[in-house]
């Protein structure tokens, strides 16, 4: 018989994000992850279906067309840094 679990505490939900405690926290705090309030002591619990929303480490696919590409001719300083003759070596590869 298969149990799935539906309602996953801070820790469960970190461990099954692959993420910290505190990001499970900051998720809930910025709206990004709904969170539920349960019984007396009022712990924090988090729906499985909520959980499989939020993008994994990694994952996370915004909208990229506002990102420059790294040359040297957008950063002057790094192209100075990548072009030295210690690291001639790895323009080859």
């Amino acid at each position: 018989m298969v149990i799935t679990k539906e309602w996953f505490t801070v820790e469960e939900a970190a461990e099954y994000l692959c993420v910290s405690r505190r990001t499970i926290y900051k998720l809930t705090k910025e709206s990004r992850l709904p969170a539920f309030r349960i019984g007396r002591e009022r712990p924090r619990r988090f729906r499985k279906e909520d959980l499989d929303k939020v993008p994994r480490p990694g994952e996370e696919t915004g909208n990229l067309d506002g990102l420059l590409k790294l040359t040297a001719a957008v950063d002057p300083v790094l192209a100075e840094i990548w072009d030295n003759e210690e690291d001639a070596a790895y323009d080859r590869v």
